[in-house]
């Protein structure tokens, strides 16, 4: 591989990758995608304050806000346990039941609530829309041939993780971009957590975001270095990444050991990135970055044999 083209691909590829028709809509629906999650989420609180400021007009409108934040918590945490834990409510053990309690009460009561939940609901929908983002990284100009003229000028492997790159410098940009509109959006709806807060638990919830957006990134790459056609790379992609979490709770519902299926991607152990010991998310950390390396390594070998 030479460094030099792979770079100079990469920094074509981040430069220009928005400025086409698919990567301005990805940018508008991750943008979109971001407030309408933040959005929803603050939206009760603010309703539950207002009808609360009209029984309590003697109570100023912070007080009551932050009252009304206390309340949603609370009733939050066994949802949030339950969505954490590894197991359903009937088969969890006293430990398990424990140590979800823990972890729902460390994103709820020592990190800003909302912006965890806002996170917490982000993690479980970026990688789809991540997907549309990353889908045609080389099937469109497989299918078109264009790739021949570029192999006139750089090798297979520039190519392959020169697009790569600047691929995911672009995925990097648009979640910093995505964390910073969140953060902007719940400091003017919901000023009642401390600014050195919600930047920092900001930024370590955009980091998450990327680093478990490198497996599905590596995934996107390697179906789109093994098909021929951007639309049949979208829908391989979607079906992938949407049909793993889906196979893995209706397969367990018959079989205990279905449910491992959602180790095959982030989806099995994502969630721990946000765990309250750092054990958890060291291997969480761990395991995207496996995926990454197998993913990109599979979709490299392919790209480097098949007819281009």
């Amino acid at each position: 591989m030479d460094t030099k083209k792979a770079l100079l691909i990469a920094r074509y590829g981040a430069r220009y990758s928005v400025r086409g028709g698919v990567g301005l809509v990805f940018l508008l629906l991750s943008l979109t995608f971001g407030l309408m999650v933040a959005h929803l989420t603050l939206q009760p609180v603010e309703l539950l304050s207002k009808q609360v400021q009209e029984r309590m007009q003697d109570e100023p409108p912070e007080k009551v806000t932050e009252r009304v934040l206390e309340r949603l918590t609370d009733e939050a945490r066994r949802p949030v346990a339950w969505l954490l834990s590894e197991r359903t409510a009937a088969e969890a053990t006293p430990e398990q039941d424990r140590r979800a309690n823990a972890w729902a009460e460390y994103l709820l009561k020592d990190r800003p609530a909302m912006l965890s939940a806002i996170f917490l609901i982000l993690l479980f929908g970026w990688p789809l829309v991540g997907a549309f983002g990353a889908f045609d990284l080389y099937a469109g100009d497989i299918s078109s041939r264009q790739l021949r003229y570029q192999l006139l000028r750089a090798d297979r492997a520039s190519i392959y993780f020169g697009r790569l790159i600047g691929t995911t410098v672009t995925f990097v940009l648009v979640l910093t971009l995505l964390g910073a509109t969140v953060a902007v959006y719940m400091a003017a709806k919901l000023p009642l957590y401390a600014l050195t807060d919600v930047l920092a638990w900001t930024v370590y919830g955009v980091l998450a975001l990327t680093v478990v957006t490198l497996p599905y990134l590596a995934l996107c790459a390697w179906i789109s270095a093994s098909v021929s056609g951007a639309f049949t790379s979208l829908t391989v992609v979607s079906l992938v990444v949407g049909g793993v979490p889906l196979v893995a709770m209706f397969g367990r519902m018959s079989h205990e050991a279905a449910g491992y299926v959602n180790f095959l991607l982030p989806w099995g152990f994502q969630t721990r990135l946000f765990h309250y010991e750092p054990t958890q998310v060291a291997l969480a950390g761990a395991g995207c970055a496996l995926q990454t390396v197998l993913y990109t390594w599979l979709g490299y070998r392919k790209f480097t044999r098949r007819d281009l």
